[in-house]
């Protein structure tokens, strides 16, 4: 029994203690006999080499001995008084963070429960593996199995707060940490099935009233609801309830907006589709309902794009972009909506006669995939203005010739507009050109006409006015300078005109200045209406007729002059009325009748 408890005694001294303690006894055991044969040595050596009297060598003998006991019981003492203190003074303490499986079991026990007191799940782990494995004929079982069991106690803890955390999987993963030959072992196992088989009906309401909101039916909702809170865990019947109720009341809202949504998309006008796809698209993207939202997104994109096409076909090229625009990132219509607007944006500056808007409208219709579906119509078109873009180039060409101005690269320009064949795009804008630079040469041509006409003309003659008019005639009418042809012959007719009535109207003149006024008048009256001198001719007869009409009418105004003078106002005015109106005295004649009756009025 001594040994026993002094063997355990033992095993509680640190290794490293116990091995320092041998070597300092047997250190000591050596020191004390070689003191005395130390001791031993140095006597003989004193001992004489003479002899002596018996009685002398009994005295030394016994002193000798007095002396070799002295110093035995010395260092008997020394080295008790070094064991007892060695015995009675503290171990230096355990350093755990040197422990190893070579280490002696005391200290592993030691570090085991001074790494379990942290309470953290990886240390009792560790713990419980250092004694798991001890018999029972261990010295410290007894002691780790106490320890075990506050350790299980530990685990157990802190499994009940994960699972209340609910955090099931890990729970199970801790408690199962648990040995088999732990006490606790049973209670654990039946605790970990009782959890599990908790959240397994704690699921099942959970998935029932998922199903319920994805349905829509609110009322079995809050039924679920009510037992999830009738749950033995403050997980299920707090966190799960609160979430569950939180998410009832967001499917409720999402549900709401989308509704709205829905009236707003029946008249299927544009600014409601719109407005429709925003309110829609704000849903809770975490809610059931959501899924709803988005397909009702796609469906009313699909309708904006249709109008958009029609906005196509009207060539409202603006309108179409316009309304692709409206179609959200997150829909699956969006990318064609894209394509759409790169076409009709392509559309929009694409001008058939500017070199670089065609450039442009080809460069963003490229941008369009293969795999659209708008690629039909952007092929349609590409090929459109991909012609047009070779036409203008051609007809560029063609400008470029004809901007010389000269018949030649004139015709030139003709020829090399007229290779855009009919059914090319810009057959209509060649033949414009055609028609204008065909013009040119035909002005060009006419003026060469018109100047040798011009040049015969300014000889000022009969005949060459006549052979002016001619030439000049040949401008036919169409022609770029037939008016200006037709103003010059107008002015050379009437220069042969004057030419050929000028003596007629020279003898009129002629006749008149020797007072042969009815013969200058019959004479000037020769000169035809439609003749140039014909208003000249007019205005001189006229004069000589007024000049005859006074000669005759000039003494039936005196006449009444004279009658006036005698006061017979009557009388003069009687005779001034014969002048009629078409005589040249007419006028002077009313203004003495006008007089003469004022005189009769006022009866002087």
């Amino acid at each position: 029994m001594v040994k026993r408890e002094l063997k355990q005694s033992q095993l509680q001294i640190p290794l490293p203690f116990r091995k320092s303690l041998s070597r300092m006894v047997k250190n000591d055991r050596a020191s004390i006999f070689d003191r005395r044969n130390f001791f031993k040595s140095d006597i003989d050596k004193k001992k004489p080499s003479v002899k002596v009297a018996p009685q002398k060598r009994h005295r030394k003998g016994f002193s000798n001995w007095w002396l070799f006991w002295l110093i035995v019981f010395s260092l008997v003492g020394g080295t008790l008084s070094i064991g007892l203190v060695f015995l009675t003074k503290l171990p230096p303490p355990v350093n755990c963070q040197r422990i190893s499986a070579l280490s002696v079991d005391g200290d592993r026990l030691y570090c085991a429960q001074k790494a379990a007191e942290s309470g953290k799940l990886e240390q009792l782990v560790a713990a419980i593996r250092i004694v798991g494995n001890w018999p029972k004929e261990h010295p410290l079982y007894l002691e780790s199995q106490r320890l075990l069991e506050e350790w299980s106690k530990t685990i157990i803890a802190i499994a009940k707060q994960q699972i209340e955390g609910g955090d099931l999987s890990e729970a199970v993963q801790t408690i199962e940490q648990i040995p088999l030959h732990s006490t606790l072992y049973g209670e654990a196992s039946s605790t970990m099935a009782t959890w599990q088989k908790d959240w397994q009906e704690g699921d099942g309401i959970l998935s029932q009233f998922k199903d319920a909101l994805i349905v829509q039916n609110w009322t079995e909702a809050s039924k679920l609801i009510a037992v999830l809170s009738r749950m033995n865990y403050k997980y299920w019947s707090v966190s799960r309830v609160d979430m569950a109720m939180k998410q009832l009341g967001m499917e409720k809202q999402a549900w709401q907006e989308l509704q709205e949504a829905r009236d707003l998309a029946q008249t299927k006008e544009v600014d409601k589709l719109e407005a429709a796809i925003a309110k829609a698209t704000k849903v809770n993207p975490h809610s059931y309902v959501k899924a709803q939202a988005q397909a009702e997104v796609s469906k009313w994109s699909r309708t904006l794009l249709d109008i958009g096409k029609t906005f196509w076909k009207n060539q409202d090229f603006a309108g179409l972009v316009t309304v692709a625009g409206k179609i959200p990132a997150n829909t699956s219509l969006y990318e064609e909506a894209q394509d759409w607007i790169r076409l009709g944006r392509a559309a929009q500056i694409a001008s058939p006669d500017n070199f670089l808007t065609l450039v442009d409208a080809l460069s963003t219709i490229r941008q369009i995939p293969r795999q659209s579906k708008v690629q039909s119509e952007a092929a349609s078109f590409a090929k459109l203005w991909e012609q047009q873009l070779q036409d203008d180039l051609q007809l560029k060409l063609a400008s470029l010739t004809a901007s010389f101005g000269q018949e030649a690269t004139l015709a030139m320009a003709i020829q090399q507009a007229s290779l855009i064949s009919p059914n090319r795009p810009q057959r209509l804008m060649s033949q414009s050109l055609i028609a204008q630079w065909g013009k040119e040469i035909q002005e060009i041509e006419d003026r060469k006409t018109l100047g040798r006409a011009q040049q015969i003309a300014a000889v000022g003659t009969t005949e060459q006015l006549k052979a002016a008019i001619a030439l000049a005639s040949k401008i036919n009418l169409g022609q770029p300078l037939r008016l200006t042809a037709q103003n010059d012959i107008a002015q050379w007719n009437r220069q042969i005109e004057t030419l050929e009535d000028l003596p007629i109207l020279d003898l009129a003149r002629a006749l008149a200045q020797r007072r042969d006024l009815v013969g200058a008048i019959a004479t000037a009256s020769q000169i035809r209406a439609n003749r140039a001198l014909y208003p000249e001719s007019q205005r001189e007869i006229n004069q000589w007729v007024g000049q005859i009409q006074a000669h005759e009418d000039l003494p039936i105004l005196e006449a009444a002059k004279a009658l006036a003078a005698q006061k017979r106002f009557d009388a003069a005015i009687a005779t001034a009325s014969q002048i009629t109106p078409e005589r040249s005295l007419y006028q002077k004649a009313q203004n003495a009748i006008a007089f003469w009756q004022s005189q009769l009025a006022t009866g002087n």
